[in-house]
């Protein structure tokens, strides 16, 4: 039986007819059984049916991670030489325009299939597929270097199956549930287990615990396969929702990167059952696998499989003693691919896996980690056995060597702690499980570790986080390290620098919690992003302040806009810090409680004079505002000549406020990445920022290949909740922009192209494109909302009067410029922040002006003088405030 996520039902003979249906879809597609087929999709019945029906058919079947970057999926399936390519990925992403194989849709031919009739329904044996020598193509992670195409014959894969069998027993009333991903060696494994022994294979998703819990207490689930992170999460759920009945499951296996003690102990504890480990790989298979009667490590390695433990110099260790493990296996990989996709023939006896680990006395195996030995007041250590050793502290530990000229090999501890309790606890802890020569330089606390899509660990990560941190480490207290080249004489309040380190460290080692916070207001990607240039900011920070040299002022007020909020709060608050004495704000009453929250947790790290004030607008401009020697406000032009005309002569205010941001796309343009910027920067945040382009001149030579490629873009963005890291967008959060948003289109609706759907429950609305005729003469609204608004322009004789129409003056900030149009560049670069064939996002750095000179995109004002020009606060402050200041007389732009 094949249950699917939604608890649907299909029994083995049914399978096995999907199957035989789809390969006659496959051969009408001209799909050959000498071909290579690389097929990319997420867990599914739909997946495992063509799976099976491309093994059945005999071709080479290369599986390729559906969470890696399209970019990178569609470089695997170019260096495969794989002649198709079906996957359930979005086909119109700019990524796949390089592929030439055929692209096929996996549910688009499953469900094809369904309507193909099949007399003759024959057992499915792979039988052809196991006489290939290269049955199987799988690529490594990359974490040393670039992916390696990993290829195994048939033969091999089918021995190494019977192997796991027999260790394992499987029997048909077992109830299967791999919550592993079926692109990996792991989770292919488990199919195949599954269709041997005639067993039931549920499929649930992997990330959601909470629901593979229900399903195997719904499904009376016998085996649970998955790795030590969806442990680590499962016992963290059942801490906090007890009422299961979970006594079904018989083995609860575990693999694909090594099993710490400390979580096989708190599993025991809570389940009275052992975790059954197992070893293998990507190269050989399944190596070693423990079992009900042997649940010792990962127990002896399989039938026909030798492994040694090995020193530095090749020759064995004694059980008991850490060295490398071995592998002589008769199911080792036949070669590895070479671009294009032939296969390099790799001879090798032995197989060394570069994991490090020991056998017991009785030949049990223990795999401790990577091999990764590093050199270190003499002694060659190891790091994963260092976090074996230190685990016994009680909580879960990383051990991330970085090296460093001048301090040599850094040790940083990374302890998981859902409670943070302090580092000084957990280095005084941790230390007294390890030898003086294995002591951390540092040691972090994370909440939760990071994971990658597979569920596993994310080493890159925690490589990042452990670099970040020996590099905070030896800059602290010595400025110029720390911030590059600047003169601490020009920060009026250097003793705040280590500070703004501090909150970039928190945002790197506590991304998930300011993410939870973030995605309450806005869609993941466009967090994640945030999260990264507020980290940069703040790195920035010190080489701003020292460039520009503001004066040190008294206060510095803030109207903080209803989006970007961690962003603002490092442009407006934090970097302010630096050089006014106190920093007073006023949240947006739209994102208030977000941003109060925001602040508590910020402020409880880095205990800058950053004050919070949640008063209305009116008492705050006659309260907090006027005590400010400066005031930033972000909003309409309207609300900000009203605030302007009630402050005194001596008080700076500064307007960031909107623009038209016209985006150019020449003759010559490349198109794909050009489509590819514009939805990049039309879609961030779900269409809701500034940057976003309110009108689109594409020239008419390309204007209908670019807005078809763009179409096709729109209408496969996938929507999804704010905190699901795969949607392209969301719904509305301003529920004004969504009324404006509809209005304009029930205006426009002639031109509508592609989207234009609405639903009004959700607040969601469909990004929607519209193509006005060649030549149009416009002045768009700001569409806070994600609408493409297109003009095909045939000449720049008629672009560039249009782009210096007095309305695009007035709102000049940003423009984009794809292909090359010199004289276009020039003409924006008057008045405009002008990117060239990048968006604006890519080109935006907090740490410089950014803006242009229209009155109404931003301005200083000090008196009754109005100056539009690019805005950063520090410049803006020196420039006005500061000793060299400009008089009014002196001040060029616009004035009023």
């Amino acid at each position: 039986m094949l249950v699917n996520e939604h608890g649907g039902e299909t029994p083995l003979a049914h399978v096995a007819e999907r199957c035989h249906a789809l390969i006659g879809v496959l051969r009408e597609r001209g799909v050959d059984d000498g071909d290579r087929v690389v097929l990319s999709a997420r867990n599914s019945d739909d997946f495992v049916v063509v799976l099976f029906a491309l093994m059945e058919l005999g071709v080479s079947v290369g599986l390729v991670d559906p969470g890696l970057p399209p970019a990178q999926a569609a470089e695997h399936v170019v260096d495969s030489g794989a002649r198709w390519f079906v996957t359930d990925a979005d086909q119109a992403d700019p990524a796949f325009d390089r592929v030439a194989a055929g692209l096929l849709d996996l549910h688009a031919l499953v469900k094809t299939a369904h309507d193909v009739p099949v007399a003759d329904v024959p057992e499915l044996t792979f039988a052809q597929w196991a006489q290939r020598r290269d049955a199987l193509v799988v690529w490594s992670s990359g974490s040393s270097g670039k992916p390696k195409g990993i290829v195994r014959s048939g033969a091999s894969v089918r021995r190494n199956v019977e192997r796991t069998q027999r260790r394992m027993g499987y029997v048909g009333s077992d109830v299967l549930l791999p919550l592993l991903p079926f692109t990996h060696q792991y989770g292919l494994s488990m199919l195949m287990l599954w269709w041997d022994a005639r067993a039931t294979l549920v499929i649930a998703p992997s990330r959601r615990v909470d629901q593979a819990l229900d399903v195997i207490a719904r499904q009376r689930v016998t085996v649970v396969d998955a790795v030590p992170a969806t442990y680590d999460t499962m016992l963290r759920v059942i801490a906090r929702r007890d009422t299961r009945d979970l006594g079904s499951v018989r083995m609860w296996c575990v693999g694909g990167e090594p099993l710490r003690d400390e979580l096989r102990t708190r599993f025991e504890k809570r389940f009275g059952a052992t975790l059954l480990d197992g070893y293998g790989s990507s190269e050989a298979g399944n190596i070693a696998l423990s079992s009900i009667e042997d649940p010792t490590y990962c127990g002896t390695p399989l039938d026909g499989v030798v492994v040694e433990v090995r020193d530095p110099v090749g020759n064995p260790v004694p059980p008991g003693e850490v060295g490398e493990v071995v592998v002589r296996t008769p199911d080792i990989m036949v070669g590895l691919l070479e671009p294009g996709g032939r296969v390099r023939e790799v001879e090798r006896q032995e197989f060394h896996t570069r994991d490090i680990g020991f056998l017991t006395p009785a030949g049990q195996l223990r795999v401790l980690g990577r091999k990764s030995a590093v050199h270190r007041f003499g002694h060659t250590l190891y790091p994963d056995a260092i976090a074996e050793k230190a685990g016994a502290c009680g909580a879960p530990v990383r051990v991330i060597p970085v090296e460093d000229e001048q301090r040599g090999t850094q040790l940083v501890f990374v302890i998981t702690d859902p409670t943070e309790q302090p580092v000084a606890h957990w280095k005084r802890t941790v230390s007294r499980f390890v030898a003086a020569h294995e002591q951390p330089n540092r040691v972090v606390v994370l909440k939760e570790l990071p994971l990658n899509g597979n569920g596993k660990v994310d080493l890159r990560a925690l490589r990042d986080i452990a670099a970040s941190t020996v590099a905070l480490e030896g800059v602290k207290g010595v400025f110029p390290r720390a911030h590059g080249d600047a003169d601490p004489s020009a920060i009026p309040f250097p003793d705040r620098l280590a500070r703004l380190t501090d909150l970039a460290q928190l945002l790197r080692e506590r991304r998930a919690e300011v993410m939870s916070l973030l995605t309450q207001v806005t869609n993941y990607k466009t967090a994640y992003g945030e999260i990264d240039a507020s980290i940069a900011a703040l790195e920035g920070a010190a080489a701003e302040i020292a460039r520009y040299r503001p004066p040190a002022i008294g206060q510095i007020g803030v109207l903080m806009p209803s989006n970007i909020p961690l962003y603002s709060y490092v442009l407006y608050l934090a970097i302010p810090s630096l050089y006014s004495e106190r920093v007073v704000f006023r949240p947006s009453r739209r994102i208030s409680d977000q941003l109060l929250k925001l602040h508590e947790l910020l402020s409880g790290v880095h205990h800058l004079p950053i004050v919070m004030d949640d008063s209305g607008q009116r008492e705050f401009m006659e309260g907090e505002g006027a005590r400010s020697d400066v005031l930033v406000f972000t909003g309409t032009f309207k609300n900000a000549e009203k605030i302007r005309a009630g402050l005194r002569r001596d008080q700076l205010f500064l307007y960031f406020g909107q623009g038209v941001n016209p985006f150019v796309v020449g003759a010559d343009a490349d198109i794909p990445k050009a489509v590819d910027g514009l939805l990049r920067v039309r879609m961030l945040n779900s269409g809701q920022d500034c940057f976003g382009p309110d009108v689109v001149f594409v020239h008419t030579s390309i204007s209908a290949q670019f807005c078809n490629l763009l179409c096709r873009r729109v209408d496969n963005l996938r929507y999804g909740r704010f905190d699901d890291p795969n949607a392209d967008y969301s719904h509305m959060f301003y529920l004004d922009a969504f009324d404006a948003s509809l209005d304009y289109l029930r205006s426009g609706r002639e031109h509508l192209a592609a989207g234009g759907e609405v639903n009004f429950v959700d607040d969601h609305l469909s990004p929607t494109v519209l193509i006005r005729p060649a030549d149009t003469k416009i002045t768009p609204p700001e569409l806070f909302a994600p609408i493409f608004n297109v003009v095909p322009f045939t000449s720049t004789d008629w672009l560039h009067p249009m782009l210096d129409h007095q309305y695009f003056q007035e709102r000049a900030m940003a423009a984009t410029v794809y292909g090359d149009l010199p004289d276009t560049v020039e003409l924006l670069r008057h008045r405009h922040t002008v990117s060239i064939n990048e968006t604006v996002i890519d080109i935006e750095d907090g740490n410089a002006p950014f803006g242009g000179t229209g009155i109404r995109a931003n301005y200083a004002a000090l008196g009754r003088t109005r100056r539009a020009e690019p805005l950063l606060i520090s410049k803006a402050v020196a420039d006005h405030l500061g000793p060299d200041r400009l008089t009014a007389s002196d001040a060029t732009g616009r004035t009023a």
